[in-house]
């Protein structure tokens, strides 16, 4: 028997069979199967392809897989796109499977899939959770401009408001000024609006880059970008915080963190340890336990009916 795990991202797409022993047999890393990006057609021929040279590679047939679970980007953040993802994939699965969110392989893979919550900052921000009832939850994942909260493209535009601010005396001048200016070459006062506007076409990745620069700015004891992390630190929380409620986690559980924010140290795994604490609630922060796409075939093997071994991290090193 084997299993396959399915962990789409949004700019590629990870693939990994394993046998009854949770052993490693093959994986493959593809292109994204996001809807946004390459369509229904997309989804259909990138599945095809990488599920066909996955079996080839094992030398099994498909029909020798057991279960398979796909993590898909954007999975039910709209119902038009759900129709769409379910037709694509039932047109082309030719075994038992699931399909959800992509946070939650990061869930399954953060916790091992024990009852707990993964929250992810990266240059977007959402947490999912699942307690042992097997009743889930998901906050967060609105995307830019109305959600995000606690991610690098929001601390990135906090960043950048302040920098304005300095500039302009509304705020005092940190060092914040002099790292923004070094590393974007600017020469006079409102070159950031041509940095961002023209430049960066507003582009959502490259201006969460700006949140590297408030690392580096808190590091050298800027007071406003280590309020801003901790803000963030504050927003992240809001996340934990209101699954745990939705969940009622009563006994302790897990919380798993990844995302390019949590690299930032201390400035935001700090303060967040500190408010978990001062909340009362019962959850243990960690690094997560395995990656997304180990993940991904967890789900698989669990949905099969199996149960996760707890040697599970040796089993996957």
């Amino acid at each position: 028997m084997y299993y396959l795990g399915i962990d789409g991202g949004g700019t590629k797409t990870k693939y990994l069979l394993v046998d009854e022993k949770l052993q490693k047999v093959c994986e493959r890393e593809g292109a994204t199967i996001h809807i946004h990006q390459v369509g229904v057609e997309g989804i259909k021929n990138e599945l095809r392809e990488n599920i066909s040279k996955i079996c080839e590679e094992s030398k099994i047939s498909v029909r020798d897989i057991s279960y398979a679970f796909a993590g898909v980007p954007g999975y039910g953040e709209s119902l038009d796109d759900m129709v769409k993802i379910d037709e694509a994939i039932k047109e082309v699965m030719e075994v038992p499977y699931s399909i959800d969110n992509d946070a939650v392989n990061g869930w399954a893979g953060g916790t091992a899939c024990k009852p707990g919550i993964n929250v992810v900052a990266g240059t977007g921000s959402i947490a999912y959770g699942r307690n042992a009832e097997g009743k889930l939850a998901r906050c967060g994942g609105f995307g830019p401009g109305i959600g995000d909260d606690g991610s690098a493209y929001w601390i990135a535009l906090r960043t950048i408001n302040e920098y304005t601010k300095q500039k302009d005396g509304r705020s005092e001048k940190t060092v914040l000024v002099d790292i923004l200016e070094k590393e974007y070459n600017i020469t006079y006062k409102y070159e950031i609006v041509d940095i961002a506007f023209n430049r960066l076409k507003f582009n959502r990745t490259e201006l969460a880059k700006f949140s590297t620069i408030c690392f580096l700015a808190a590091e050298e004891g800027c007071p406003a970008c280590k309020n801003i992390f901790k803000d963030a630190a504050k927003a992240i929380f809001e996340h934990i915080s209101a699954i745990s409620k939705e969940l009622n986690f009563k006994d302790e559980f897990v919380v798993s963190y990844t995302g390019g924010v949590f690299k930032s140290g201390k400035h935001v795994l700090e303060p967040l340890k500190e408010m978990i604490n001062e909340s009362g609630l019962k959850c243990h922060l960690q690094e997560p336990a395995l990656d997304p796409w180990n993940g991904s075939v967890l789900l698989a093997y669990t949905l099969a009916g199996n149960t996760v071994p707890d040697n599970v991290k040796e089993i996957f090193k």
